[in-house]
């Protein structure tokens, strides 16, 4: 076939530019590479306000530092010209500490840092290696950690002989504890009260946890922060840590995490500590500001390579928060979803509802998930398909019985959702807005092939249109791809000449090879 020259000068054209531009970006990237590739972004705040005494005025508070599962950036400590900021070591933590001589006035100041954090899970062994000499201190009772009492001491022999091995005996104690039902005490609660009475707040519960292990031979202790999540809050968290095979493993028995810690925890302090403490006599109040971050989690954003090439990115529109990174991811994946589409129906040869609607269905399905949204998807779409059938008995014309059919969906979806919600079942109440409206339009063009091809040639394009949306799943789930879509825009230049190349293609359909092999197979000659 004869290539007019202007199609061979657009194609060259446009893959030119492209490649030219992903390269150059690329080459700069790879300078300033993250180690580190967290989950959760968020930028937090300490706020005080308090009126000074007639003596000088301290306010300690722990900082966060750098670990495995999070990194920290970005310090700033906003305050007046009369209050002195530094910071001290405690230990192996970091403590903040602000300081004024001034008195009778009233202050406010902040402190702020971003956090970026990555879960962290442990599998534990079944029996553990010997604990080291050091580990002595772990062991101890305290005031608030009552290891050698006698009912924690009766309790953990207890819970001990229901278990063989070492994780069966940790998993034992941290049921125990998680069992214990969970009561807002603002008032110090130590491990014994706790247990007496069978209440207890994150604190209680962590240090009746640390308690029972240490009077078992296993090192524990306190791990004290914040859950992050966006709002304005006045609450901290504690969990226990246990040591274990040469690592500090987390347990939270408050909120059932066992030897896990979700990304969104930010580590303040180690031990059993208060988060806060200030001059006795003044008048004092609190919160933490938190927001959440979009990032970039595979660059350093603070590098100077990455600004550079992020200006000339779309990620400014989500900085600037223009446009959220997953209504961007959206819009850039249609494109390319649409793509693989035109791929399956132009050279396998399937029938879909269009061409964006198996990509739109496929982008809803990463909010409910793949297992339940297709479950949902089919008996949704089945369902308008069967109940046009009564409404053809009694002669209603197509577009008022679609309105019908669609109505009574949207009902059974109301319903769904308010049961999963009553009897908390996730996978009921899993249809949010955006799934809901894909669903309705995917409904319509069923019952639109209904009556246009008949039931059975419309259920054929139904299960073809699930097999290209389950491909475009796939290539949503791709981890890091709403990264370099994001970074890397010139992709869509590619799109277009990988289309333009499609456009050009005469050839049979695989499906249409299957059908013709009788007679494009020699032997049957």
């Amino acid at each position: 076939m004869n290539v007019p020259k202007q199609f061979k000068f657009i194609l060259g054209g446009l893959s030119l530019l492209a490649v030219v531009t992903i390269t150059y970006k690329a080459y700069l990237l790879s300078k300033n590479e993250s180690s580190f590739y967290p989950d959760e972004v968020y930028k937090v705040t300490y706020r005080y306000f308090f009126k000074t005494d007639t003596s000088a005025t301290t306010i300690k508070a722990y900082l966060p530092k750098n670990n495995s599962r999070q990194q920290i950036s970005r310090q700033k400590s906003t305050l007046p010209g009369n209050i002195k900021f530094s910071t001290i070591a405690d230990g192996s933590n970091i403590k903040g500490r602000w300081f004024t001589e001034a008195q009778n006035t009233y202050e406010s100041l902040s402190y702020s840092f971003f956090f970026k954090g990555k879960s962290q899970i442990y599998g534990l062994t079944e029996t553990f290696r010997p604990i080291p000499d050091a580990m002595d201190q772990y062991l101890e009772s305290t005031r608030n950690i009552q290891t050698a009492a006698l009912p924690i001491s009766r309790l953990a022999n207890n819970l001990k002989k229901q278990a063989d091995t070492d994780k069966k005996t940790i998993q034992a104690l941290f049921d125990y504890v998680h069992g214990i039902p969970s009561a807002p005490i603002i008032t110090l609660t130590d491990a014994l009260s706790a247990l007496e009475r069978n209440e207890a707040s994150c604190n209680g519960k962590s240090r009746l946890l640390v308690a029972l292990a240490r009077n078992l031979g296993y090192p524990a202790r306190i791990k004290g922060g914040i859950i992050l999540t966006e709002s304005n809050k006045r609450t901290s968290h504690a969990w226990a840590e246990l040591f274990i095979n040469g690592n500090w493993v987390p347990f939270d028995a408050l909120n059932g995490h066992f030897a896990y810690l979700p990304a969104n925890y930010l580590e303040l302090y180690e031990g059993d500590e208060f988060l806060i403490s200030h001059s006795q006599g003044i008048q004092f109040d609190y919160s933490y500001e938190i927001t959440k971050e979009e990032s970039l989690s595979i660059l350093d954003e603070e590098a100077g390579e990455t600004q550079r090439v992020t200006a000339f990115s779309l990620w400014g529109l989500v900085k600037s928060k223009t446009i959220s990174k997953k209504n961007l991811f959206l819009l850039l994946m249609l494109p390319l979803g649409g793509l693989l589409v035109a791929l399956l129906r132009n050279i396998v040869g399937i029938r879909t509802f269009g061409v964006f609607l198996p990509v739109l269905i496929a982008f809803s399905l990463l909010e409910t998930g793949f297992t339940t949204g297709m479950a949902l998807f089919l008996f949704l779409v089945l369902f308008v398909g069967l109940i046009t059938r009564p409404f053809d008995n009694i002669g209603l014309l197509h577009t008022p019985k679609l309105v019908i059919s669609l109505t009574l969906m949207v009902l059974v979806m109301a319903i769904g959702n308010f049961l999963g919600f009553t009897f908390d079942i996730p996978w009921l109440s899993s249809l949010t807005l955006f799934p809901t409206i894909i669903l309705t339009i995917s409904a319509e063009r069923f019952s639109k092939l209904i009556v246009e091809d008949g039931m059975h040639k419309a259920t054929g394009t139904l299960f073809q249109t699930l097999m290209a949306v389950s491909v475009c799943y796939l290539l949503f789930s791709v981890e890091g791809l709403d990264n370099i879509l994001i970074l890397f825009p010139e992709l869509l230049l590619l799109i277009i000449t990988a289309c333009m190349i499609l456009g050009r293609y005469v050839g049979l359909r695989w499906t249409e090879l299957l059908r013709f092999e009788p007679l494009l197979n020699p032997k049957y000659i």
